[in-house]
């Protein structure tokens, strides 16, 4: 696995777990607030989850850009629902 897809891997990771649903006085937890920081995004317990999403989002489009698809041919599609 590439830097760029490792980077793409970690970004959704941390999108999956900011945009799930939580009560509006919830902070972020310590752990994911750790990860952000790790990724490149400051952030404390009073960031915003939609200013991290969009910040996330954006990041992923970035990277997803970044990295080249992978398809293998004509024998790796599947057959089309006609």
């Amino acid at each position: 696995m590439s830097d760029h897809e490792e980077a793409l891997y970690r970004v959704g990771q941390m999108l999956a777990q900011i945009a799930r649903p939580y009560r509006v006085d919830e902070s972020l937890p310590i752990d994911v607030r750790t990860n952000l920081w790790q990724l490149g995004f400051a952030c404390n317990e009073m960031t915003p989850r939609e200013e991290l999403i969009a910040r996330l989002w954006a990041r992923k489009r970035s990277l997803q850009i970044m990295v080249p698809p992978q398809w293998g041919g004509p024998g790796a599609t599947p057959p089309s629902a006609a």
